[in-house]
């Protein structure tokens, strides 16, 4: 029934684009409507007729048209781009994460005012509209793309500007549609071409990096760019809860994500009390880890930080945060739980697994605190998210790492 729903939402939308995009067919339609009207009524026949014949014609001739040039376009997906080339140059402004298939930057100066600053935050409210360039192209890709994966057109929050590095300047969000991310930042992994055209119309690059290589500022991006929040929660032994996503999830199908993760949603600025950009990241966070993994408020210990903060390229450099957080749960409380009815479409199961023994966290790689089996589908969040934790935890006086680090160590006596 839901999935029923949410497929006629998705059509219905679409047709309400069709007849803001195509208005002469729109148009022929009312002619064609109008003069099966006043057939009934006092004008002559001959009218009604021509009327009627008039508006046929028009919307024959325009529907053909687009369909034809419909059938001329091609997404043809970059599968093998790693962007390595570009990425080179950014080594200084942050640590590369890659994945078997996606790669981001984890933004180091950005992470490191973020953990020591509180970040004010402002809503811009002008409505995201679709770059010109983007929009003659969105609707096709916005039905190519529901073909494949179930969503709805839910609001958002897009950063609309980098986040600031100077004391008391604000983070700056605007609402966004779900599906206008679809349309642009999922776009950007593609090429859209012209059958019969060698050059393709549109190079998915550069709706991520400028003409000299440069990664796009999010103030002068084309794209919608919802922020992204994921959470890596430990219960009381000490094991981290990952998420094992559905085919149906637009971020990362098939892939093992976080304890929580998803979109920023106005209502998280509510939840935060609009104070603050940590606030509110936690607020998004923790809401994707309650409902993905079946918890209560309750079940959070009230321990959770912001901890990281990166762009994730393969989804057009959209702007990603991640955050710790203690539960007071163990994993057999937790996992006891079925998965919400709200969620079975999207998370196919949910697991707690134990780190290896770590000495050093300095010489540690992220994906090894893993298990094997889980490496080689691990989505690029909770790569992230766990490139974010090995680089905090090296600080001995952060407060909170000191608590998981007793957590971690008090699992391995348990098992041991």
């Amino acid at each position: 029934m839901w999935k029923a729903t949410t497929r006629l939402k998705a059509s219905l939308y679409i047709g309400r684009r069709i007849v803001r995009r195509y208005q002469v067919t729109a148009m022929g339609i009312s002619l064609t409507a109008l003069g099966a009207a006043t057939a009934f009524s006092n004008p002559p026949t001959a009218v009604s007729v021509v009327a009627a014949l008039a508006g046929i014609i028009v919307s024959t001739t325009e529907v053909l048209s687009n369909v034809r040039q419909a059938r001329k376009i091609r997404f043809q997906r970059r599968e093998a781009d790693d962007y390595r080339d570009l990425l080179s140059g950014h080594e200084k402004a942050g640590r590369v994460v890659r994945t078997p298939r996606d790669v981001g930057i984890q933004m180091v100066r950005e992470t490191e005012f973020l953990r020591n600053n509180l970040i004010p935050v402002k809503v811009n409210q002008e409505p995201f509209t679709l770059h010109p360039h983007i929009e003659k192209f969105s609707l096709l890709f916005l039905s190519h793309r529901l073909r494949q994966s179930m969503m709805f057109n839910g609001m958002t929050l897009g950063l609309d500007a980098d986040i600031p590095n100077a004391p008391k300047s604000p983070a700056v969000f605007r609402p966004v549609g779900y599906y206008d991310f679809v349309s642009t930042n999922l776009l950007s992994p593609y090429d859209v071409g012209e059958v019969g055209r060698q050059e393709p119309l549109l190079h998915g690059r550069s709706l991520i990096f400028d003409s000299r290589g440069n990664l796009r500022n999010l103030s002068l991006s084309r794209l919608a760019n919802v922020v992204g929040v994921s959470v890596l929660a430990f219960t009381t032994e000490g094991k981290l809860l990952v998420v094992c996503q559905t085919l149906d999830v637009a971020g990362s199908p098939g892939l093992v994500a976080p304890s929580g993760s998803g979109a920023l949603e106005p209502r998280d600025l509510a939840g935060a009390g609009a104070s603050s950009l940590q606030r509110t990241i936690l607020s998004g966070a923790l809401r994707e880890l309650r409902e993905e993994c079946h918890l209560e408020q309750e079940d959070l210990a009230g321990e959770a930080e912001v901890i990281g903060y990166g762009r994730w390229v393969s989804r057009g450099a959209m702007p990603e945060f991640c955050a710790l957080a203690l539960l007071n749960k163990s994993a057999d409380q937790v996992l006891r739980k079925p998965i919400r009815p709200d969620e079975r479409s999207f998370v196919g199961d949910v697991a707690a697994i134990r780190f290896p023994s770590v000495r050093d966290w300095s010489a540690v790689e992220p994906l090894d605190l893993l298990p094997p089996t889980y490496r080689h589908a691990v989505s690029w969040p909770l790569a992230f998210s766990l490139t974010c934790l090995v680089e905090s935890l090296q600080d001995p006086s952060w407060d909170l790492g000191s608590k998981l680090m007793s957590r971690l160590s008090s699992g391995e006596t348990g098992e041991a």
